[in-house]
């Protein structure tokens, strides 16, 4: 249930509330972190201008001070008669009144004339001097032996400049002392010109090593503050000589204090935050159940409707979801009425109301085993034909007055079933032999009124005696259409399924199954048989017939598998592969000087390809084979199939050169109708008529006849299954051309019929 209704409405009310929060407290908090620096740096601007003003202070006391000596008469006479003594005595004193920590007394051209710094070099004192009179400020800086003073200078006048006298302070840690005292933030003197860099601050000891970059971070004085310098500081550096990136003053506002109060917010908000969640899940909580508790109830209905149940409607939901559910109610009972109407139709057939296929199916298997009594598939014969000529909706009519009369049958019938189109089931409770069904049925096949017509069915049933040892419904349905099948080969009305009819249907489908593999294996193979012209005495003409001996059936008749193959859309590969194999011995034949004429049987389906003339001629042609090696034979009911097509594609063989003969004539019932209209050259009298015209006198006259009609139309005439001598005498004297038959040779393989047909030329030439 992790991804139920409720959950994901818990989830959404406490994320929407945790965005909404997060989002306040980095807006709250960033904002007062902000200000937080800006009052820092307040803070630390006001420490920068106090710092200041303390130098100003400073420097203005130095002036003051300076002013008194050197407006002092004594101090002006001793300055002139260069009274050394006096001098410092005056300075010091000087001094000490205002705590100065250094002073000074220089030339008018800045020599050196009294110092109160021990070890003031002539380059300090040029360099002070320098900066005096360079710069604008009120006080220079000086670093001496490692020190910062901040000097003031006066002139010493009498009346005109005879030196100048110069006070100031120490930069210390006093002076940093005193300044945090005014500011309130650290100060930090630092002079990097001594190694290690010198410092002199108000910070705490651990702190003040990081301070020692002072030149590298504070490259340029306009930087603004400097943030962990050290570490949860502020600090702002001041150059304290303008010339010189030597002396800095450092100051630091710690942020320590507004740390505190950022924490103390962060926490609270923290605590509010956990407050809220805790408070929005039970409001959450609360919620999703109320709207959950009713969603859980039609989620349950809704189980049970798919289950198959009645559940109780449900009452006193919220007006929306009261809404739903009395739509799932509407639509259970809707669903139960489609679910019976499904049902009916899913074991229906439509247009008669009877039992379908599948519910026929369904309904024997539930008692197939110790089932008794007798099972009838029935089919109307040439029903499309009937079809055709009385419109399909009368057809539709037809069918259902048929069904109406099968289930008005008197006998005891436990179930009636249309399979499909024309094909109606019935099971009889009681076995019943072919007269007792024939006699049933035959009031079902009476006249039918259709349109103000009388219609009359004829039928055909496949009968299965249902004896209580059938285990299968596949068997039993494949025995009664094997039955239903013999009906319709042997032209009976009925036919009862026997014992080893199976094992025939069985063979048809491994014959059907088997025989692609075959010519892929071999086990097919072509015989030929002479065709001998008897007026001239030589045979240049052979007949190829197929022939498959099956690894484990033996020995299969062409006719058995010839048809199975037509029936089954296999003959064209046996088609193509008999051409290819009687091209092959053809070239082989011609190889070796023997000139024979190979004729190919082709069916009905291969009359339908009209590029087959085309194709067979350039396969001769790329073996280099002459037209006549191949002849090409065609039985008259696969002419009869399709006449126009048939005459198109015989008239594309006649073109490129082939010779074509008629098979089996006299077989059918059409071939003297359509004889002179057939681009053929030969004419093959059938066996039937052929081996008794020695004897019976109606075959000799009806081969007499059919000889002389043949001629007359200018075509050879071919007699088949010739077995005697005499047969051979009487057909010559009838001015038959050419005779083919046992008489002369079996079909042979192509081995012994060279040497047979050498022979046989050498004989009688």
């Amino acid at each position: 249930m992790r991804n139920s209704f409720r959950h994901r409405l818990i989830l959404v009310f406490l994320v929407v509330l945790t965005v909404v929060q997060l989002l306040t407290a980095v807006f709250v908090l960033n904002a007062t972190q902000n200000a937080s620096r800006q009052q820092q740096i307040q803070r630390l601007s006001v420490g920068i201008n106090v710092f200041s003003d303390i130098l100003a202070n400073r420097s203005e006391q130095l002036n003051q001070s300076l002013s008194l000596l050197s407006a002092d008469f004594g101090f002006k006479r001793a300055v002139a008669t260069k009274e050394q003594e006096t001098i410092s005595s005056v300075l010091s004193n000087h001094g000490k009144r205002i705590n100065a920590n250094a002073a000074i007394l220089l030339s008018p051209q800045g020599q050196l004339l009294s110092s109160s710094l021990t070890g003031l070099s002539a380059d300090d004192v040029a360099r002070l001097f320098t900066k005096h009179k360079s710069e604008d400020n009120d006080f220079v800086m000086l670093n001496v032996n490692h020190a910062n003073y901040q000097f003031v200078f006066q002139p010493v006048k009498a009346p005109t400049l005879i030196a100048w006298v110069g006070m100031g302070f120490l930069l210390d840690e006093n002076v940093a002392q005193q300044a945090k005292a005014m500011t309130g933030i650290d100060v930090s003197f630092i002079n990097s010109t001594s190694i290690p860099v010198e410092i002199i601050s108000t910070l705490a000891p651990e702190l003040i090593q990081h301070l020692s970059d002072i030149p590298f971070r504070f490259a340029d004085a306009t930087l603004p503050p400097q943030e962990h310098y050290p570490d949860n500081y502020l600090s702002q550096a001041i150059q304290l000589d303008p010339q010189s990136d030597e002396q800095w003053v450092v100051l630091h506002q710690s942020n320590q204090r507004w740390q505190l109060n950022y924490q103390q917010l962060r926490n609270n908000m923290l605590l509010i935050f956990a407050f809220t969640s805790l408070l929005a899940f039970i409001v959450a909580m609360w919620v999703t159940n109320g709207l959950t508790k009713p969603i859980d109830a039609l989620v349950n209905f809704a189980k049970k409707v798919g289950q198959g149940e009645n559940p109780t409607k449900i009452y006193g939901a919220p007006a929306e979801l009261q809404a739903l559910a009395d739509t799932l109610s509407t639509m259970r009972s809707n669903i139960e009425q489609r679910e019976q109407d499904f049902l009916y139709q899913s074991e229906h057939d439509p247009l008669t109301g009877l039992f379908n296929r599948f519910a026929a199916e369904k309904h024997i298997k539930h008692k197939i085993i110790g089932l008794t009594g007798t099972l009838l598939l029935i089919d109307i014969k040439h029903f499309r034909q009937v079809n055709d000529i009385i419109g399909f909706a009368n057809g539709d009519q037809l069918l259902v007055s048929f069904s109406e009369r099968l289930s008005r049958l008197s006998i005891d019938v436990s179930l009636v079933a249309r399979l499909d189109g024309d094909a109606f089931l019935l099971l009889l409770q009681q076995p019943a032999n072919k007269a007792e069904i024939s006699q049933y049925l035959h009031g079902v096949v009476m006249p039918f009124d259709v349109a103000g017509s009388k219609i009359t069915l004829s039928i055909r049933t496949g009968i299965v005696q249902l004896n209580g040892l059938y285990q299968h419904i596949d068997t039993l349905f494949r025995h009664l259409e094997i039955a239903l099948n013999h009906a319709c080969v042997q032209a009976d009305d009925s036919y009862v399924y026997q014992e080893g009819d199976d094992d025939k249907y069985q063979r048809e489908l491994s014959l059907v199954r088997d025989l692609p593999q075959a010519l892929i294996q071999g086990q097919l193979h072509l015989v030929y048989q002479p065709k001998v012209n008897i007026q001239l005495n030589t045979c240049h003409a052979v007949e190829a017939l197929i022939r498959w001996q099956h690894p484990d059936l033996g020995f299969v008749p062409p006719d058995e598998f010839i048809l199975l193959a037509e029936n089954s859309g296999n003959i064209s590969i046996i088609s193509e592969w008999v051409m290819a194999e009687a091209i092959r011995q053809a070239h082989i034949w011609h190889q070796q000087g023997l000139a024979i004429s190979v004729a190919i049987n082709l069916s009905a389906h291969d009359l339908m390809d009209e590029s087959l003339p085309a194709r067979l001629a350039q396969q001769l042609h790329d073996v280099n084979l002459p037209i006549n090696a191949i002849a090409i034979e065609v039985t008259e009911g696969a002419v009869m199939t399709d006449t126009e097509t048939t005459i198109k594609v015989l008239s594309q063989f006649k073109q490129h050169g082939f010779h074509i003969a008629i098979d089996d004539f006299g077989t059918g019932h059409s071939s003297l109708a359509y004889l002179k209209m057939l681009p053929v050259n030969e004419v093959k009298i059938d066996r039937s008529f052929i081996k008794d015209i020695h004897h019976n006198a109606t075959d000799h006259m009806i081969v007499e006849t059919s000889i002389k009609l043949i001629k007359g139309l200018a075509l050879s005439v071919v007699a088949e299954g010739v077995e005697t001598p005499l047969g051979i005498d009487i057909l010559k004297q009838m001015d038959c051309d050419i005779i083919q038959g046992y008489v002369f040779s079996k079909p042979v393989k192509a081995a012994e019929l060279q040497v047979w047909v050498s022979e046989f030329n050498r004989t009688t030439a």
